[in-house]
């Protein structure tokens, strides 16, 4: 119980030290679609937990076990996928894909003995399918936020407002 408090707090905080190194203008730039790809996410684990499509451990209150996954390497992982993919649609699917692949056919099994949540009802593929489709969602979010002139969340970063 010990080592599974120890591997979520720093499942929380290891990703976070890799922000910095982002840049601030990659960080400003990605932060909408991050902050709503966990925000989803949040939704359809609530969703999930309640049709029983998986379990979530106790975590530390007052985060459930999931949240430490959704605030630290999910939140992180955003903005790097981005940062390095963004604008190369097909590089972007592949890359998201491979991950979720490796997450859900290797990771899944340390998900479990750490105690952070296991699948129940739901299989590996029908998750594998609901993570291409928040991949889908977070590169359509990014796309209409950078693409469209009234986004609410347009925030122009200095390389934007250069090319203007």
């Amino acid at each position: 119980m010990k080592n599974s408090k120890i591997f979520l707090v720093a499942m929380l905080i290891l990703p976070w030290l890799t922000l910095p190194l982002l840049g601030k203008d990659t960080f400003k730039r990605y932060l909408p679609g991050a902050l709503f790809i966990c925000s989803f996410t949040k939704i359809l684990d609530i969703i999930g937990q309640r049709n029983k499509w998986w379990t979530f451990y106790k975590g530390i209150p007052p985060l459930n076990s999931m949240d430490f996954l959704n605030w630290g390497p999910y939140f992180v992982s955003s903005f790097w996928v981005l940062k390095w993919t963004y604008g190369k649609f097909f590089v972007y699917f592949i890359t998201n894909t491979i991950f979720h692949i490796l997450f859900i056919f290797v990771g899944l099994k340390y998900t479990k003995q750490f105690k952070i949540f296991s699948l129940a009802k739901l299989k590996q593929l029908p998750y594998l399918v609901l993570h291409i489709f928040r991949a889908l969602l977070l590169y359509a979010f990014q796309y209409i936020k950078e693409n469209i002139q009234w986004f609410p969340f347009r925030i122009e970063t200095k390389k934007e407002s250069q090319s203007h």
